[in-house]
């Protein structure tokens, strides 16, 4: 079965199914399984945003000139600028990922090894894999059974949606994992006000900002042991409490990669 190009939900189906936030942890996690399997690796990508020049304008501050400055690749032609997004290399993992990650086969899709990925219970996994293919969101491919996500109707999900069916907001300074524009793979792309970076929650963490719930209680765990996936919830979180030049640059980060 091959990707449909138009999503299969509303807003509404979402919430009349009880959809929980752990789906969307989950969806992403296959979709990284997928992207390692291929050889995927976020160090070697390389991200392009262009724009409408007079919509970029609306966006910068009151002094253009730092706005342009604040993007060392800036180019401009035409009608548009380009802003060349560069890898993010600074991955400040919390375990060796170079020697714990293996390449994945058919078992990293079972419901035992995503239980143990992403620390939630097998009964947790399995009403969640349940509920993904109830909505259309995960299909089977053939003949192999791997359960294989519908990448375009999840990113149109959180684009669109997210920040209002699992909201997020700012709140007490804790230490942490940096995640949204604070986390590597956005860190430097757009500018922000304050001092105080957005993060999840963890003993262990490295850094200090301002609390941000992380979709689900497991997430800072599960992101310990799949770099792509802390990657890619970062981004997610970007969309779920930026403004509009965050989600922009979150959103086209995650459709380049993704798709």
């Amino acid at each position: 079965m091959q990707e449909i190009a138009h999503s299969p939900w509303t807003v509404d189906t979402w919430i009349s199914l009880q959809m929980k936030s752990q789906d969307i942890v989950l969806l992403f996690k296959l979709i990284s399984l997928d992207l390692q399997a291929k050889g995927e690796r976020v160090k070697k990508r390389e991200f392009t945003v262009i724009r409408d020049l007079d919509e970029a304008m609306l966006l910068a501050p009151k002094e253009p000139q730092a706005y342009f400055d604040h993007f060392p690749n800036l180019r401009l032609a035409g009608n548009s600028e380009k802003i060349e997004l560069s890898p993010a290399e600074l991955w400040e993992g919390w375990e060796d990922i170079e020697d714990t990650e293996s390449v994945p086969n058919i078992e990293s899709y079972s419901v035992r090894a995503l239980s143990a990925s992403l620390m939630l219970s097998k009964s947790e996994v399995s009403n969640s894999m349940n509920r993904c293919r109830e909505i259309g969101l995960i299909y089977s491919d053939l003949p192999s059974g791997k359960p294989t996500v519908r990448s375009m109707a999840l990113l149109d999900f959180v684009k669109y949606a997210i920040r209002y069916v699992f909201p997020a907001k700012l709140g007490p300074i804790v230490r942490g994992i940096p995640t949204a524009f604070a986390a590597p793979i956005m860190a430097g792309k757009v500018m922000t006000g304050g001092d105080l970076i957005p993060v999840w929650p963890d003993a262990y963490g490295k850094s200090k900002g301002q609390e941000v719930l992380p979709l689900f209680r497991t997430v800072p765990g599960a992101v310990k042991k799949d770099e792509l996936l802390y990657h890619f919830l970062a981004l997610v979180d970007a969309i779920r409490i930026g403004g509009p030049r965050e989600a922009k640059v979150a959103d086209a980060i995650l459709r380049e990669w993704i798709l």
